[in-house]
């Protein structure tokens, strides 16, 4: 999302809690937030367990917004996706989220 966000934080949890009200999914490790090392950037992020076709697997999700930009970042892999969530490194996908920002902001 672009515009302005006079509440980055609240952008933040709307963002997360819009994914847990998907159909089948169920918040397993509820969100929390996180300033990789060396960012200003706070990501929050949380894992969902989602079940389709009988089968349930794990869905980190983290989300960033701050005064002009926001969105919410799923990983989805075989490998993630049997994880249990208390496994799930959310440092590791917080991290991985602030590279989809540093690609999503650049100039046109």
């Amino acid at each position: 999302m672009f515009g302005r966000f006079k509440d980055p934080e609240g952008a933040r949890k709307k963002m997360l809690d819009g994914a847990e009200d998907a159909e089948g999914a169920t918040v397993a490790v509820p969100a929390k937030d996180i300033t990789p090392l060396g960012s200003d950037i706070t990501v929050s992020c949380q894992v969902l367990i989602v079940k389709q076709g009988g089968v349930e697997s794990s869905l980190p999700i983290c989300a960033w917004a701050d005064e002009n930009t926001g969105a919410s970042v799923g990983f989805v892999t075989p490998e993630i996706g049997r994880q249990k969530p208390a496994a799930v490194d959310l440092a590791t996908f917080a991290e991985a989220t602030l590279k989809v920002r540093a690609e999503a902001r650049q100039r046109l």
